[in-house]
């Protein structure tokens, strides 16, 4: 827990906010791709804070950290180091088709967060989807245009947001077939199951018979109906 909240985040694809405080979601989930650390969980976190007695943590409803970081936290205001010309980022798979229209934003975090590694990448994207999409970012080229990379540790950069000319990524998936043809398949007979409708029945013989008796029925309704008819002016 000191080290990766006090020393290291980064390492983990952490960005502590500005006050170093993560939450405890995204920490346990960081803790739990450990080996040995997939059983913890936020009681473990609370009986450690009991037991920290030199106040080496803070928890602050849903957030924690370290009361002794060791780490840079992310300044606009100093000089900065240029990122490679290439970075990684993972993202839903359900969210890349507006990713492919808008560019990417930072939704409910601060920045956008990027890696200078693609496993730390798929790492981090993994959290919330377990078959991420991983874009490229063509860093250099968003420089060159105006685009701001502010460094966090030897592996993240962050930006404010990311046009979608720097994106780059797999081809959307192909769109499912139109309505016409699913109906048109349900609507195939398949074995065993039941025919409702005569006119459709491939047996010629049985949909002959099915027509002979439903003509039938309508002979004798007009017959009924011609009696009475007649009834009716005799009376």
């Amino acid at each position: 827990m000191r080290y990766i909240l006090g020393n290291s985040p980064d390492e983990f694809g952490l960005v502590p906010e500005k006050e170093g405080y993560i939450t405890i979601k995204e920490f346990l989930k960081a803790i739990n791709e450990e080996p040995n650390m997939t059983y913890v969980r936020e009681s473990h976190l609370k009986e450690v804070l009991l037991n920290d007695r030199d106040g080496l943590f803070e928890i602050d409803g849903k957030r924690i950290r370290s009361t002794q970081r060791n780490f840079c936290p992310v300044n606009k205001e100093k000089d900065l180091t240029p990122p490679p010309k290439i970075l990684f980022k993972g993202v839903k798979r359900k969210a890349y088709p507006y990713i492919l229209n808008s560019g990417l934003l930072p939704g409910a975090n601060e920045y956008v967060v990027m890696t200078t590694d693609r496993d730390l990448a798929i790492r981090i994207a993994s959290r919330s989807d377990q078959k991420p999409i991983i874009l490229e970012i063509r860093a250099g080229a968003a420089i060159e245009n105006g685009i701001t990379f502010y460094p966090f540790g030897e592996s993240i950069y962050l930006a404010d947001s990311v046009p979608v000319q720097f994106i780059s990524g797999p081809p959307l998936p192909k769109e499912p077939p139109h309505r016409k043809e699913t109906l048109e398949k349900e609507m195939e007979i398949a074995p065993g199951s039941f025919i409702l409708r005569a006119e459709r029945d491939p047996d010629l013989t049985r949909r002959k018979k099915v027509k002979k008796r439903i003509g039938w029925k309508e002979e004798v309704k007009k017959s009924r109906k011609r009696k009475g008819g007649l009834k009716t002016f005799y009376g």
